[in-house]
């Protein structure tokens, strides 16, 4: 079989023959080959071809997508998956494995000859992104042992693809920043995490290095749905080696607008233990208003604050009070008092020489930030703190914080009151 031809991979000779026909009503000069399942894998290791046409049946394994994405010649051959039927599952897990397009055999005839020549065509335009990747790896745009941009070219390079993504108006295109923290137990370095990430999105799509460990990706008609499910693939690839934290937005917004509120919110997600956020654009413009607060055309207006505080206080207002009502009793003599403004929101607990406090700042209203300290006889003072999403942020995690926050508090009292009767 010579390279560029199409390869029909098949273990029912009726039905190769039948998509084999189709092929040949749009162009007579495609040199086309069947095979079944068990000779595929030979015929693929000696050839490169156009496309890879894949009938799978129930009673075929849909791993053999994950074999043939494994030979490093076929990494970019567009593969469509073909059923009898939509099985959802089976197709979720192809697509995972590497597939581009898929049909259903009862499908128009035109529908399928469309599909396919879309993945002719897309198998062209992979030929050449090849010969230019060739070209940045001479020029150490790409880095050769991974195939990531390098760090020193990742401004111009995303830079570049993003505005093209606003111009063409390109929706769902999703800008992600990705951020890795190695573990001992499963060291990997720098260069292995940015190959096995590279390995993850669609071959299309855009990895660039980043600062600390990190990687910013552009997704290419991917939706918020396509965003988690990268990271998910990321963590499976990285197999336990590192935690992965990600967050992402939509392109809408030049680089310059998004890479900062990415780069900074990442690590308010790593504090917080949060693995993925999302960003809409006024998420985006928010949080650009609070990296800026001297800009005038980034503030808040007056009405938003006021309306997204208002919105704050009917949150913790009850909460507090709840929490003050309850725990007057249980505390005896203690001062317990709470306050809320646009600043800074507290709940404070002060008995005998003991005290402790809960503060809360709403940086824009685009994160809630919680922070406890605790002053008791017989520990060192300490601090937490917790981050959360403004629009998640609700009265049961205000008030499972409190009660966590109360309940420390109690436990460090009775410690103090059992040393001083011993």
């Amino acid at each position: 079989m010579k390279n560029g031809s199409i390869l029909i991979i098949s273990n029912n000779s009726q039905v190769a023959k039948r998509i084999s026909d189709k092929i040949k009503l749009l162009r007579e000069c495609d040199k086309i080959k069947c095979v079944s399942f068990i000779e595929a894998i030979s015929v693929l290791n000696s050839c490169s071809p156009s496309i890879i046409i894949l009938y799978w049946s129930k009673s075929d394994s849909v791993n053999i997508v994950k074999e043939i994405r494994a030979i490093k010649t076929l990494d970019k051959v567009p593969i469509i998956f073909v059923m009898d039927s939509l099985i959802e599952d089976i197709l979720f897990c192809a697509f995972d494995y590497g597939i581009d397009e898929f049909f259903n055999l009862d499908e128009p005839d035109s529908v399928i000859l469309m599909r396919i020549f879309l993945s002719l065509q897309k198998s062209i335009l992979y030929r050449k992104i090849d010969t230019n990747d060739e070209i940045l790896n001479v020029t150490n745009i790409i880095d050769k042992k991974t195939g990531v941009y390098t760090n020193e070219y990742t401004p111009t390079v995303l830079k570049h693809f993003i505005n093209k993504c606003i111009e063409e108006n390109m929706e769902e295109t999703i800008f992600m920043h990705v951020k890795t923290i190695p573990l001992d137990k499963k060291y990997l370095n720098i260069n292995k995490i940015a190959s096995l990430i590279k390995s993850v999105p669609r071959s299309n799509d855009i990895v660039a290095s980043a600062e600390h460990s990190g990687f910013y990706l552009i997704l290419y008609n991917a939706g918020i749905i396509g965003a988690k499910s990268v990271l998910q693939r990321i963590k499976r690839v990285l197999d336990g080696a590192c935690e992965v934290y990600a967050n992402s937005a939509e392109i809408t917004l030049p680089y310059e607008e998004i890479q900062p509120v990415l780069a900074q919110a990442i690590n308010e997600q790593m504090l917080a233990k949060n693995e993925f956020n999302y960003f809409y654009e006024s998420d985006i413009k928010d949080y650009i208003a609070v990296m800026n607060p001297g800009n005038k055309n980034s503030k808040l207006s007056k009405e938003k604050e006021k309306e997204l505080f208002n919105k704050f206080e009917k949150i913790v207002i009850p909460v507090f009070y709840h929490y003050q009502t309850v725990y007057k009793e249980t505390f005896g003599n203690a001062d317990i008092n709470f306050s809320t403004d646009e600043d800074e929101s507290y709940f404070a607990i002060k008995q005998d020489n003991s005290y402790a406090k809960i503060s809360i700042t709403t940086p824009m209203y685009s994160r809630v930030i919680l922070e406890t300290t605790y002053e008791t006889e017989g520990y060192t003072s300490s601090t937490k703190k917790l981050s959360y999403d403004f629009k998640e942020f609700n009265e049961a995690i205000l008030s499972s914080v409190l009660k966590n926050f109360i309940n420390e508090f109690t436990e460090r009292i009775s410690h103090n009151t059992l040393s001083q009767t011993e």
